[in-house]
């Protein structure tokens, strides 16, 4: 009897087994949820992030191969972060619907917590730049600051130290915008632990995340360009042995452009009679694949496209078209500016073009850590008294016979007439321009630029 009932009991578990074989699981019958209907937008917890925010469909880039989200770049999200609920820790396809502009970022948030203040940082990266915000709350619980009280905040400050793989950087911008180091990204993109990238914020130490950093190694392996070396052939000029300010403004200004690239604005001039504009990498950042709209001081527009780009020493070239373009600014190509002679610097600060500003060389400098944002180490930089402002970057520095020594490149904005051009000697000599005139310049009797004097020259 025992025996029969163990029998029934085997045949019973056998025949569930097999029925179970036959019927669908609760899996197979769970719908497949789609997160863009207005049903599950936004609630179904399937839609959400670790945040409790919609999550965004992430899909292949043809361009580079990655993992992206697609979203619009011309939202404030350094304004007001948490309306715009942009998507932390991933990489991020952002496109102007105004111009098509496209550059990929990484946006992150973070937070540090020193009793009774909490240093909340919204970061936003690109293989450019950095650009944030950052807010304070008092007030703070040991759990939670959610009934806390705004207490200071604002664009990052400049200087804004970075640290990575044991080394601090340095960076110094405007309106919350620094320009990345080469050393830096490098580091990045080769590391193989995505732990220690920080910044500092009002003597407070916040910690970038892991995410974020693994993120940016992905984006720096696959969306950095390499530039191939233009073809650049300089002329001897005719200068005159030192004209008076009005003289040299008079010749110079027609060969110095205002350029307007994405969400940016600069100042360029031109290097060659053919059309060749130099510039600062910032000022064209984002702009790569775009048209850039060039305007000259007698109203005349034109359209150019970015040839190189240097990650070194912030420079970028351009390549104009159209015809009647300006002429070539002389070039000092062949010696460095000493500390007291005069200079000038041309461009278009806070876009008020055609603007002139005068000083003289305070010193002539290597390059350093403090400067690697700007210039690789040991190249040299040009510090000068006369006003350099937002708008002047990529604008000439000229000497007393308005001859191109230098860049224009950033006023230092915590201390007052301390300010940086690229010297364009170490400009040339990355591009590999030879010398005009090769051997027989050494016996046309030119000056220690190697330009020509004839005080002709109007």
């Amino acid at each position: 009897m025992r025996f029969k009932k163990s029998l029934i009991s085997i045949f019973t578990l056998s025949s569930f087994i097999g029925l179970q074989t036959f019927l669908p699981s609760e899996k197979a019958f769970a719908a497949k949820i789609n997160c863009e209907s207005p049903v599950h937008r936004g609630k179904h917890k399937d839609c959400l992030d670790k945040d409790g925010k919609p999550k965004r469909k992430e899909i292949i880039d043809p361009e580079t191969g990655l993992s992206i989200v697609e979203m619009e770049s011309d939202i404030l999200w350094n304004r007001i972060p948490r309306r715009n609920r942009v998507p932390y820790g991933q990489i991020v396809k952002a496109t102007s619907g105004f111009d098509g502009t496209t550059e990929y970022v990484v946006y992150d948030r973070n937070y540090k917590f020193r009793y009774p203040y909490e240093s909340t940082v919204f970061t936003k990266w690109s293989s450019d730049y950095i650009r944030g915000i950052w807010l304070l709350k008092a007030g703070c619980g040991l759990i939670s600051c959610a009934a806390g009280y705004e207490a200071g905040g604002g664009d990052l400050p400049s200087p804004l130290e970075v640290k990575f793989a044991g080394q601090t950087y340095s960076l110094y911008g405007n309106d919350g915008q620094f320009m990345l180091p080469n050393k830096l990204v490098n580091d990045i993109k080769n590391t193989k632990t995505f732990d220690g990238l920080s910044i500092r914020v009002d003597r407070t130490v916040v910690p970038i995340g892991e995410k974020t950093v693994e993120m940016l190694s992905l984006l720096y392996k696959k969306s950095i360009k390499k530039w191939d070396l233009p073809k650049i052939s300089l002329k001897i000029k005719n200068v005159k042995n030192k004209p008076s300010i009005k003289e040299i403004a008079g010749n110079s200004l027609p060969s110095v452009v205002t350029i307007r690239a994405a969400n940016s604005q600069g100042t360029g001039f031109f290097i060659t009679d053919e059309g060749t504009l130099l510039t600062n990498r910032h000022v064209v950042s984002g702009s790569y694949n775009k048209e850039i709209r060039i305007e000259t001081v007698s109203g005349r527009s034109y359209t150019g496209k970015v040839t190189y780009v240097s990650r070194e020493d912030d420079f970028a070239i351009i390549d104009v078209n159209g015809v009647d373009l300006p002429k070539a600014l002389p070039i000092c190509y062949s010696n460095y500016p000493t500390a007291g002679e005069d200079v000038i610097a041309l461009g278009s600060p806070r876009g008020l073009t055609n603007t002139v500003t005068r000083g003289i060389v305070s010193a002539l400098r290597r390059s350093n850590n403090d400067f690697d944002s700007f210039a690789m180490t040991g190249s040299a930089l040009i510090q000068t008294d006369a006003a350099i402002n937002p708008g002047n970057s990529g604008g000439p520095l000229l000497n007393e016979n308005g001859e191109v020594i230098g860049v224009n490149t950033f006023g230092q904005t915590s201390s007052q007439g301390l300010n940086f051009a690229v010297s364009i000697v170490d400009i040339m000599q990355q591009l590999k321009v030879q010398r005009p005139g090769g051997l027989d310049a050494l016996e046309m009797n030119l000056n220690q630029c190697g330009n020509k004097f004839n005080e002709k020259v109007l």
